[in-house]
């Protein structure tokens, strides 16, 4: 079998269409399944190391207490798909992360050969993400989107087998397999971002029915949370999470500005922007080995102006006290790297003694363009609160 697609790098979160948790309201933009990838730019290999590294295992090394939620079974009326949500919890739990809070799977059936009832072939949609619990809110960690046809058996008893999956990770071959039913695949092909919205939503909010749970929303990383349908209001205080590192720090943010992707190399923090506008400026947290704060900005600023043309560049940069948190003293630094094409990265550095070496609370932005007039003050400015609530050791 095939796997889902992996989530991937927060350098592409514009386009997290092969993950499930990408725009609230367009989850998959052009192609809802784990097929395509985003066009490949040269980043900085500061910048991109650190977002692929927090894109995954989400979950390694928060302290943060999560709480325990239910496993999801499937409650509604169509056939096949209790044994197809079954086997995609299953496989996702092998594939992504075993410590996610609950996997969720939501699927479209696009039609159903069943002349053989030893082979049962089941064409559709099958996606699943995967959530943990922050207070009320369910945040996406992970998941994928994946098109092509499940193989089942029916048993002497009248159930049902998962025999196999096919689930394609281009659309070439997902076009191939569904040779000869051209019907089916113009089905999922005519899908919009509002149907798989709302069936994501329906299947969320089974869930949090059926389990009887206190989930009032669900986030995907980098975008605004969304209320569970019939849900009561979040609560004001609810809507901000106290997060503890096992690098040493804590934090605290509010769910509506920011969302978190914890790894095991780094953290990382996502600006929400207004309506559904993709932001593009992260806060990456890391623990380095470095014992002195200033080299821990040089080395920073060195990494984010690398090329592969010019793989000794040096960053030029000014160093300065400065505090966060309630009054932690820190080394700043900021500085700009604009490549060929005339787009610029912008960042800001905070560096802080701490025990066996130095953390490193990196602010920066994304290479989109419009995110190209964005200031160092206007950067600063966005995580000032998440600055403010930082306390170490």
């Amino acid at each position: 079998m095939k796997r889902y697609g992996k989530i991937i790098a927060a350098a592409m979160i514009a386009s997290l269409m092969a993950t499930g948790c990408g725009a609230a309201d367009t989850p998959q933009t052009e192609a809802p399944q784990a097929q395509e990838t985003a066009e490949e730019t040269v980043a900085p290999e500061d910048t991109a190391e650190a977002q692929e590294e927090a894109s995954e295992d989400a979950s390694e090394t928060a302290s943060s207490t999560l709480v325990s939620l239910p496993g999801y079974v499937y409650t509604g009326s169509e056939e096949y798909l209790d044994v197809i949500s079954e086997y995609m919890i299953k496989d996702a739990r092998e594939w992504y992360d075993p410590d996610t809070g609950v996997y969720i799977p939501f699927s479209f059936i696009a039609g159903v050969d069943d002349a053989d009832p030893e082979d049962i072939k089941v064409y559709g949609e099958f996606d699943i993400d995967g959530y943990d619990l922050l207070n009320t809110t369910l945040a996406c960690c992970n998941g994928g989107r994946s098109r092509g046809v499940f193989h089942i058996k029916k048993e002497d008893d009248g159930s049902y087998t998962v025999v196999d999956a096919e689930l394609p990770l281009t659309e070439d071959e997902t076009v191939a397999l569904f040779e000869g039913h051209d019907d089916m695949y113009a089905i999922l092909a005519a899908l919009t971002d509002d149907d798989v919205t709302a069936k994501r939503s329906e299947a969320i909010a089974e869930y949090v029915n059926t389990n009887d749970l206190n989930i009032t929303q669900w986030q995907d990383y980098s975008w605004k949370p969304i209320a569970v349908l019939n849900a009561p209001e979040t609560p004001e205080e609810e809507q901000f999470y106290d997060y503890t590192s096992e690098m040493g720090y804590s934090l605290t943010y509010d769910l509506r500005e920011y969302s978190m992707s914890p790894s095991a190399e780094s953290d990382m923090l996502s600006a929400v922007g207004d309506d559904d506008v993709f932001t593009g400026t992260y806060m990456v947290i890391r623990k380095t080995g470095l014992s002195d704060a200033d080299e821990t900005l040089q080395v920073a600023a060195d990494d984010s102006v690398w090329t592969p043309d010019d793989e000794d560049a040096t960053a030029d940069i000014d160093i300065a006290d400065a505090t966060i948190g309630d009054g932690i003293a820190c080394r700043r630094a900021a500085w700009n790297f604009e490549i060929d094409d005339g787009r610029i990265f912008r960042y800001i550095g905070y560096s802080v003694p701490a025990d066996e070496g130095t953390l490193l609370f990196l602010l920066e932005t994304t290479y989109e363009e419009e995110i190209n007039d964005m200031s160092i003050e206007d950067l600063d400015e966005s995580f000032k609160s998440v600055l403010d609530s930082i306390s170490v050791g």
